[in-house]
């Protein structure tokens, strides 16, 4: 049996090298003092595999948006090769999907991924 591992930091620090100069990365929860445009990776469930959810607020919908499918996609490709979790399969649960956030009036663009681990 192979131990439970929190996924979220493995995502940020592999997530963090491409992105480094486009986008603050935050995990679990934004700070109060968020800087923008930033992309938020958090735990969403999952049974023998981590749901996550990734969330970009910007200070427009569009940049909101296209932050998220560049996050996504080079995620769903290339995850893989992030260190501190083994991944057999990365996929989209959802396409990217438009909202606004309630407490700041920021715009946000959100989906859910689907990562099967052995630390699942």
């Amino acid at each position: 049996m192979v131990p439970y591992v929190d996924p979220i930091p493995s995502v940020i620090r592999f997530l963090t090298v491409p992105f480094a100069e486009e986008l603050h990365i935050y995990g679990n929860m934004f700070p109060n003092t968020v800087q923008l445009p930033a992309l938020l990776i958090r735990q969403a469930g999952g049974n023998n595999s981590f749901r996550l959810q990734f969330i970009s607020r910007a200070n427009d919908d569009i940049t909101a948006m296209s932050n998220l499918i560049m996050a996504m996609n080079y995620f769903e490709q290339y995850g893989y090769q992030m260190q501190g979790i083994r991944a057999e399969w990365i996929s989209r649960e959802s396409n990217p999907i438009p909202s606004v956030d309630t407490d700041s009036g920021k715009p946000e663009a959100w989906c859910y991924i689907n990562v099967e681990a052995m630390e699942a």
